[in-house]
């Protein structure tokens, strides 16, 4: 009797000893034998004994692992099938024989040895009793799980791509900054645990839809997680690089300097042969693989390679309202890369989280806009000058140092209101704008102040400094604010200065506000279009109530000085005649009406 019939009559037929919850019940009702079905079923089906050699071995294995039954009869598995060594992870076979309790691997990667191709199995190790009722060896059946294992692991990679979205999506609901969006789109591209891209960049539409202008890049410097950055950018207030400057100093001068690259550069949008804007006006994303296969003959626009040398790129374009925005380009460096689909369309859901972001960003500038500027001169209003004022003094009270404030006023303004019309006044107050804006340093601050008067906040300032700047202001203005007409004559314009600075003039923002405009109608007192300061302001000297003189300061020291008759008023009264005379503040009195 061969070993098949014997152990087919024990599973028939167990031992009257053995215990019933060991016993195998069987109904014998014919077909074929069970080596020919172990052998024909598709599952693989492996046997080994308790030596861990293998003893069955069926024809879906051998398609499996390419090797024939008589090569692995009777061999030690790890020698025979090396899946099966990798199957027994853990030791997991040795386990099942000691204890006689089922074991499983799932997901095991099987390559194909005639086409390459991979397959994914899951095994499942079970103990084989001998007719003894102790464990003779173990079975181990494969299925396949390919379709699944795929499956899985393309849907864990989707939730891993919608999670990083939605982190993205939380950081920039914290800000309303462009250049934050900006910096947290970026990062998330060029982090390992999101695009792990080596660069990312951003290219923004101008207002007029005639460039492509550059706005922010960054390149990966390592980062895994961003989110300690974003936390950064979010919770801090000045600029982007001053809040990277706190926390990450070697990426705020690394990503600094890549930004301001990218800045210099605009790309056309009248030019057809650049892949940008090409990218910009199809709506569709390109990389460098799509070009090549649609045989488009487009470049990267020079100084965009010259500066960054694209090599494996894809550059998405931001969407709002069916209409380019802007370009999200990445870059994966020196690396091959051939971009799947996957990435691609996660590329594609970072651009429309972007264009979100920026026309939010959009929309709330606009909302600040309207509420800090005048809507005739576009220079900051009252309002937003007074806080920044307040802020300026509080911090320059802080830090120990000077801040100074040039007030002015357009000479005979209402001649030009009476005599050609509000609207050429409304052209001088423009053209004296613009004048003040093209004429002052990005820190510091314009504002009209109401009517025909301007102020101008000096930060860090000292006294000579500011007289120096609103003398540059005013020859500015006499030489190059000059407005039409209505009848086409040529007006020029001439405006009056005033300057004070604090601590040295006054010791708070209302005070420094009164001495500057105490200032500048010293100016309007002395014949117009010049530059006066808080320090020539006269002084009231009180002499026991008998007569009282108001006198200039002294000269400073080591100054030349002129000397001015206008400059002295001096006023006695006899307390025998008339009452004594009331305290006076210092500051000049003015005439009924405003001085024009």
């Amino acid at each position: 009797m061969n070993p098949d019939e014997t152990t087919l009559r024990s599973q028939r037929h167990p031992p009257a000893d053995m215990p019933p919850d060991k016993r195998t019940r069987t109904l014998d009702i014919g077909g074929p034998p069970a080596k020919r079905i172990f052998d024909q079923v598709s599952i693989v089906a492996v046997v080994l004994d308790t030596n861990m050699r293998v003893v069955r071995f069926n024809r879906a294995a051998e398609r499996l692992f390419g090797k024939s039954y008589a090569e692995v009869m009777g061999k030690p598995y790890d020698e025979a099938l090396e899946v099966i060594a990798r199957v027994n992870k853990d030791h997991i076979i040795q386990r099942t024989i000691a204890l006689g309790v089922p074991n499983e691997n799932r997901e095991v990667e099987v390559n194909d040895p005639e086409s390459g191709e991979s397959y994914f199995f899951d095994f499942t190790i079970d103990p084989i009793l001998g007719d003894d009722g102790r464990i003779a060896g173990v079975s181990i059946i494969g299925l396949d799980s390919t379709e699944r294992t795929l499956l899985r692991r393309r849907l864990a990679e989707q939730n891993k791509d919608l999670l990083a979205l939605q982190r993205v999506s939380n950081a920039l609901r914290k800000t309303m900054d462009l250049e934050r969006a900006l910096m947290i789109i970026t990062t998330a591209l060029t982090s390992g645990e999101n695009g792990g891209y080596e660069r990312a960049m951003v290219f923004l539409v101008d207002e007029h839809r005639e460039f492509l202008q550059g706005a922010v890049c960054v390149d990966s410097m390592g980062v895994s997680d961003p989110r300690g950055i974003w936390r950064g950018l979010t919770s801090s207030e000045g600029s982007v690089t001053q809040s990277l400057e706190k926390t990450q100093p070697i990426l705020a001068r690394r990503w600094g300097e890549l930004s301001e690259a990218i800045k210099k550069i605009k790309v056309p949008l009248s030019d057809e042969t650049s892949v940008l804007v090409h990218a910009a006006r199809t709506g569709e994303t390109i990389t460098q693989d799509t070009l090549a296969e649609a045989g488009l003959n487009l470049r990267v626009h020079p100084t965009i390679d010259q500066h960054f040398h694209l090599k494996h790129f894809a550059a998405a374009p931001m969407l709002a309202d069916r209409e380019a925005i802007g370009l999200i380009v990445v870059d994966a460096g020196e690396k091959p890369v051939k971009f799947t689909g996957e990435q691609l369309t996660m590329l594609e859901m970072f651009a429309s989280q972007a264009a979100l972001a920026i026309n939010n960003a959009y929309k709330y500038q606009n909302m600040v806009d309207r509420a800090q500027r005048d809507s005739l001169t576009r220079l900051f209003n009252h309002g937003h000058f007074q806080e920044t004022l307040k802020t300026e003094i509080d911090r320059a009270e802080r830090y120990g140092n000077v801040i100074s404030l040039v007030m002015l006023d357009i000479d005979h303004f209402k001649k030009f209101n009476d005599v050609y019309g509000h609207q050429t006044g409304d052209k001088v107050l423009r053209q004296t704008a613009l004048l003040l804006n093209s004429l002052v340093r990005i820190s510091d601050i314009a504002a009209r102040y109401g009517g025909e008067e301007f102020a101008v906040l000096l930060p860090q300032t000292s006294y000579e400094a500011a007289r120096e700047t609103a003398e540059r202001l005013r020859d500015g203005v006499a030489r190059k604010a000059t407005v039409i007409g209505p009848g086409g004559q040529r007006l020029s314009v001439t405006a009056s200065f005033g300057v004070a600075t604090f601590p040295r003039n006054a010791k708070s923002a209302a005070e420094l506000v009164s001495k500057a405009d105490e200032a500048l109608y010293l100016s309007k007192e002395r014949g117009r279009n010049r530059v006066s300061g808080a320090d020539d302001l006269p002084e009231v000297v009180q002499d026991d109530g008998e007569d009282s003189t108001i006198a200039p300061p002294p000269p400073a020291r080591g100054k030349r000085t002129t000397s001015n008759k206008a400059d002295v008023v001096v006023r006695v009264k006899s307390t025998a005649i008339s009452p004594p005379p009331k305290k006076r503040s210092g500051k000049l009195p003015r005439k009924s009406g405003k001085v024009r």
